[in-house]
């Protein structure tokens, strides 16, 4: 399969590299001239783990996504458009950057966070299928050309509903075709039928931990450690968990529950968040709370923690 991975931080690096290691083609789209010519100088050096034994992976085509209508694929375009940025760099800028990517068979699989992409791309892209990936993998990028699998986890796939697309049959062999390549590379992918629900439980997990760790600059398993913390907890949670009922959106469970046992399993984890922060770059404050917020007030329903928390990590940029 024909792969562009567009967006080279963490886990464009990981998913593209292992993707390229295991036989598929691939291309790697970047920011900056500066580090595409660094992948290529370099390669990528991928290490399975802290302290492991690197491997250096060799970047045959990686460019800076505004170069990209002068290189088309000289053995026809992609199968798939993986789209590894920052839900804040999804703009006008991109979807022109992407335009010359696309053919008439080609799919984009989305790994963003927060919500409101999927329908922007569906109508920037109109008849392009649009997929969903939730991941569960850790990566960490020291250096622009190195990327260390910090944790091996699950991705989970699905045509999301609110691409405003149905899969054909094309489409649907295409991604089982991709299920099969991402565990060819050493990952453990599945397809969804209900990918809008695991994106709207990714939402409320990050709408609760990613403001409050970003906030108090502390890890997330100390989310728990003090009444007063998890009292917070409970009242971000019943706020989102009325959200989604006023909004007809499906959710199974207990939402404080699977806040605090993601807050366990990920007890010493810096979130993504915190990490923006403490770097000293914009956050997806707008695209996690900030859409809680909205979607609360067209459903009148009252999340006033949401929308402080929205209000106050937005005061934090710069």
């Amino acid at each position: 399969m024909k792969f562009e991975i567009v967006g080279s931080g963490a886990l464009g690096l990981l998913f593209g590299s292992k993707l390229a290691a295991s036989g598929q083609g691939v291309r790697f789209w970047t920011r900056t001239a500066e580090q595409a010519e660094l992948l290529v100088q370099k390669g990528i050096v991928l290490q399975e783990g802290e302290g492991s034994a690197p491997a250096v992976l060799a970047v045959s085509a990686a460019h800076p996504l505004q170069d990209a209508a002068g290189l088309a694929r000289p053995d026809g375009h992609a199968d798939w458009v993986m789209l590894v940025t920052k839900q804040r760099h999804i703009c006008s800028s991109l979807v022109k950057g992407l335009q010359p990517l696309l053919g008439p068979k080609t799919n984009i699989l989305c790994f963003q966070n927060g919500v409101g992409h999927l329908e922007y791309l569906s109508a920037s892209f109109p008849g392009t299928p649009i997929y969903a990936a939730i991941t569960t993998e850790g990566a960490k990028r020291p250096f622009p050309w190195q990327v260390i699998r910090s944790g091996q986890g699950t991705t989970t796939i699905g045509m999301a509903e609110q691409s405003g697309e149905s899969a054909d049959l094309c489409s649907k062999n295409a991604a089982e075709k991709l299920i099969d390549a991402l565990n060819m590379a050493g990952f453990y992918a599945l397809l969804s039928k209900h990918i809008d629900r695991e994106i709207y439980r990714k939402l409320l997990v990050n709408a609760v931990i990613n403001p409050l760790t970003a906030i108090w600059r502390i890890p997330n398993g100390e989310l728990l450690d003090s009444a007063e913390r998890r009292a917070l907890l409970k009242q971000l949670c019943d706020e989102a968990a009325a959200i989604y009922t006023a909004r007809g959106i499906p959710f199974e469970g207990d939402a404080y529950e699977l806040v605090a046992e993601v807050c366990r399993l990920t007890a010493s984890n810096t979130s993504s968040m915190l990490k923006d922060v403490l770097q000293g770059t914009p956050t997806e404050i707008d695209y996690i709370n900030g859409r809680l917020a909205e979607m609360a007030k067209q459903a009148c329903v009252s999340a006033p923690g949401h929308e402080l928390l929205w209000r106050l990590v937005r005061g934090l940029h710069k």
